[in-house]
């Protein structure tokens, strides 16, 4: 069944799970990569600290659900908390349920309330169920026990941030997907002195990839990462 999403809730269809670098969390990604593929009635609590890469998970796995025409909603509440929720109503009919940010809508009873009843419903189809916060179930200052119940049902994980390697191998991927040539040296000197957020540093390379598209040029060499940057690393 087909169920119209709001905008805020699109999936870029380029991203996958095959974007986001495994280090730690290899046992975390294969599971997904079932659900996506078609393993049903599954209910995951992912937590870790921000940017950690739990929002890029959920949408990797909407992007690779739908590559394989499995429905999947990705709600960022962090957005959605500002609307009402009756927007969930129906979701319980997609394949693949992925809320992102639980701690926005703590202590608001309506949304605790309709993500309860939407964990219900869901959970009553076999459908499956992917929740991300900042911490886990027991520390979030929920209002609702019946809600702090059901997320702590099925398996949980704390997402382990990338290393400085990883962190690099990122950079590297993600350049030569967009047709850029990005070494280890300077992939190694972003990471020093420029930032260890993986989130920032997709923004970073961004800003690269805009200058390089207007110079035409592939390589991403030092002289020009300083001279591009928006805001210099030190």
């Amino acid at each position: 069944m087909s169920h119209q999403l709001p905008l805020a809730v699109s999936v870029p269809p380029q991203i996958t799970l095959d974007d986001f670098i495994p280090g730690e969390n290899r046992q975390l990604l294969a599971l997904l990569a079932q659900l996506a593929t078609g393993k049903n009635g599954e209910t995951l609590f992912i937590s870790g600290p921000p940017a950690s890469g739990k929002t890029r998970l959920l949408m990797g796995l909407c992007g690779q659900a739908e590559q394989r025409e499995r429905s999947c909603a990705y709600l960022p509440l962090e957005t959605l908390s500002r609307l009402s929720p009756e927007l969930l109503g129906g979701m319980e009919e997609m394949d693949i349920i992925a809320v992102d940010g639980i701690q926005h809508i703590a202590g608001n009873a309506a949304w605790e309330e309709a993500l309860f009843v939407l964990f219900n419903l869901a959970h009553n189809r076999q459908k499956n169920l992917v929740f991300s916060a900042d911490r886990g179930p027991a520390q979030l200052p929920l209002g609702l026990p019946d809600l702090r119940s059901r997320l702590s049902w099925g398996s949980a994980y704390r997402l382990q941030p990338l290393d400085d390697d990883g962190l690099m191998v990122l950079l590297q991927t993600q350049a030569q997907k967009r047709g850029l040539q990005l070494n280890t040296k300077v992939a190694q000197w972003l990471v020093t002195h420029c930032s260890r957020n993986p989130g920032d540093l997709m923004d970073l390379l961004e800003q690269l990839d805009q200058a390089a598209l207007a110079e035409k040029r592939h390589r991403l060499t030092l002289p020009f990462i300083q001279a591009s940057l928006q805001h210099p690393c030190t």
